[in-house]
């Protein structure tokens, strides 16, 4: 089973590392034990304790899992105490956690409660992903539709790093000469080095250099 936090979908990825940094603060250490789930992974749980030895701990097929989605993560406990110890409570306190960060806890399902797991409840309207399959039919195709999506956090981590990158050409004067030499030309007439230029501005440069 895949622990790896790249392979939930974009938004649970930013969720699931934010909580296990709210957890720790909370003195709580986290592991993730699975993230997304293939068919072969999710079969093979689904048999163990009814056609394989162990016992059940799922009941749900191929593709009825929102971990088979990428929306849904299990933990466990990382601080030597037993990876699934709770005698102090240590799960129902990461439970209050991922609530508070919008995720469902499994330790809330009315049946086969299920401490270790969370999901993103965005995509899965009663806990259910009958309106993914409805919709997508596959967890391949959902898959798919994760290339368009840049989340909050993404995006607002791309326009920190550029607005970082263009105080510091700022502060090194990168290209004024070269700015007073194309204002000395007519090619621009803007004053300001870091100043935006529209597509239309930048042809009209353009064509005056051509010029």
């Amino acid at each position: 089973m895949s622990r790896d936090i790249s392979l939930l979908h974009p938004e649970l990825r930013d969720i699931c590392r934010e909580f296990v940094s709210a957890c720790k603060a909370k003195g709580l250490e986290v592991g993730i034990s699975q993230t997304r789930r293939t068919k072969a992974e999710q079969d093979a749980l689904y048999a163990q304790g009814r056609t394989t030895p162990g016992s059940i701990v799922t009941n749900a097929k191929y593709p009825l899992s929102p971990h088979n989605w990428g929306l849904a993560f299990d933990i466990y406990r990382n601080d030597g105490k037993g990876a699934y110890n709770d005698a102090d409570g240590w799960f129902s306190r990461c439970g209050e956690v991922g609530k508070s960060l919008g995720l469902f806890w499994g330790g809330d399902f009315k049946s086969f409660r299920d401490k270790p797991h969370f999901e993103l409840k965005k995509y899965l309207p009663a806990n259910s992903v009958s309106a993914l399959i409805q919709r997508y039919d596959r967890p391949e195709n959902f898959i798919q539709t994760w290339e368009e999506v840049m989340t909050q956090k993404e995006f607002d981590a791309m326009m920190e790093n550029y607005l970082a990158r263009r105080r510091e050409l700022a502060a090194s004067g990168w290209a004024v000469t070269e700015l007073d030499e194309a204002k000395r030309l007519g090619i621009t007439d803007a004053e300001a080095p870091q100043a935006f230029a529209t597509r239309q501005e930048v042809a009209a440069m353009v064509a005056r250099a051509i010029k």
